[in-house]
């Protein structure tokens, strides 16, 4: 028994070794923010650091958003054992351009006006210093990371698209999950297609929403930043109890401006060049004055613009009617519907939850997208098209072919260079992959010698 014993133990061992010996070795960034030394002069920077952005309900963070306050052009110094390779500020509002000092490399950063913004290390180093925009400034959470992939939660932006094949015109922080959802998830995430969110008003006089608005974005699946537009959220666009949606409508551009936002419409269209627009209810859905205006003034900006739409949508819209499914699982979300994933967004909102959105979207009753009957997200009519009418009814891109991904420059030739030696490089990653082949290999016959000379021994002792 003691020698069968031996055979099963050397068995799994070497079966054991031999898998790590030929699987790759997976490095994960490793967020090392609370290991490392933080300092600004003798400013108090725990509010920095205080934040656990990870939940098990919503996995893409939620934070309290209070900051500290730096003065224009301040430092903050950051230390660790091992090189950090890169950073993640998490800004109270966008306050423009600022510095990365890494060694001798300085890196412009902030130009991009993203209000949670990863910066990759050009220099990777033990030691950085950030220096703060020229104006006062207030940072919520900084995050720095060592070598490896990058969790999931670190919101990596890429700027708004060049041309986009779908533009979603959302009048508000939250619209894009609510009368739009499916949409995002959908089109961004599952087909790659190149989608930009335009909003409409902003919510800068909030803390929350601002942030709210970018995690809901990640969550669905957007990765290129959002425009949010010159115009602020005001309460005096909401229908009055039984005014007339024409009254709304008509108040709601007054206050906005009628030239303003028709500039706005005509930058969009003629900026992105969008084949595919969709936008609100004309008569705002529950008659919001600034969903109106926005649909009134896009309406009136395609006859301005000189960029022609191929297609246009509107919601609910009663001409040209098309029914979408948001109900299909979707593969780049481990199957879970674009209705479902849709909800993971609105989740992001937590400002809006006391609304009766939240109902709408998932009270009882409602398990799917076309559960919801009032304001449903699934219908939509062709408003406008220069490419023929749908047949399918089923897809906004039916008819459109998506821009090319840009065509990559060429690198610069380089001269080329000796050959590299072994002292030079010991083991390239080819050589590095064979190695292991040969160590696995190895150790399997070795297992297979091992269990037969135990074998022969266990026959002839017995």
């Amino acid at each position: 028994m003691k020698i069968k014993t031996f055979i099963y133990v050397i068995a799994i061992l070497t079966i054991l070794l031999t898998l790590m010996a030929a699987l790759p070795f997976q490095v994960n960034g490793e967020e090392v923010t609370s290991l490392a030394k933080i300092t600004s002069g003798s400013k108090d920077l725990s509010l920095l650091t205080d934040e656990n952005p990870v939940e098990e309900e919503n996995p893409n963070g939620r934070y309290s958003y209070t900051a500290t306050e730096f003065s224009p052009g301040e430092k903050i110094t950051i230390s660790h054992t091992e090189k950090l390779t890169g950073i993640y500020v998490i800004w109270q509002k966008i306050y423009g351009e600022w510095s990365l000092v890494s060694g001798e490399i300085t890196q412009l950063c902030g130009k991009n006006g993203f209000l949670h913004e990863y910066v990759a290390i050009e220099n990777p180093s033990t030691e950085i210093t950030i220096i703060l925009p020229e104006i006062t400034s207030k940072i919520c959470s900084i995050y720095v990371f060592t070598e490896g992939e990058l969790p999931g939660w670190v919101q990596t932006w890429s700027p708004p698209c060049e041309k986009a094949d779908l533009m979603l015109l959302s009048t508000h922080s939250d619209d894009e999950h609510l009368f739009f959802a499916g949409i995002l998830p959908t089109y961004a995430a599952e087909r790659k297609l190149k989608v930009q969110v335009v909003y409409m008003t902003n919510h800068w006089d909030t803390i929350n929403r601002p942030h709210e608005q970018i995690n809901g974005l990640w969550a669905v699946g957007v990765k290129n930043y959002p425009v949010v537009g010159p115009f602020p959220d005001d309460a005096d666009t909401l229908s009055k109890g039984g005014e007339a949606v024409e009254n709304t409508l008509k108040r709601s551009v007054e206050i906005f401006g009628e030239q303003k936002l028709l500039d706005f419409q005509v930058e969009m269209l003629e900026r992105f060049k969008p084949q595919v627009i969709i936008a609100h209810d004309t008569e705002g859905e529950y008659h919001h004055g600034a969903h109106m205006a926005n649909t009134w003034s896009l309406q009136k900006a395609l006859e301005m613009s000189a960029w022609k739409v191929p297609k246009t949508y509107i919601h609910l819209w009663s001409e040209n009617k098309i029914t979408m499914n948001w109900d299909q699982p979707l593969s780049s979300f481990g199957n879970k519907t674009a209705y479902e994933v849709s909800k993971l967004g609105y989740a992001c909102h937590d400002s809006q939850h006391w609304t009766w959105f939240t109902k709408w979207l998932k009270g009882d009753g409602i398990n799917k997208a076309s559960d919801i009957t009032k304001y449903s997200p699934c219908n939509y009519g062709l408003y406008k098209t220069t490419v023929g009418y749908d047949t399918g009814k089923n897809d906004f891109m039916e008819n459109i072919t998506p821009y090319p991904d840009p065509t990559p420059e060429p690198l610069p030739t380089e001269e080329p260079t000796p050959p590299v030696t072994s002292e030079d490089n010991p083991r390239s990653p080819e050589e590095a992959t064979g190695k292991k082949t040969f160590i696995a290999i190895f150790m399997l016959v070795v297992s297979f010698l091992i269990i037969v000379v135990a074998a022969i021994k266990l026959k002839f002792k017995g």
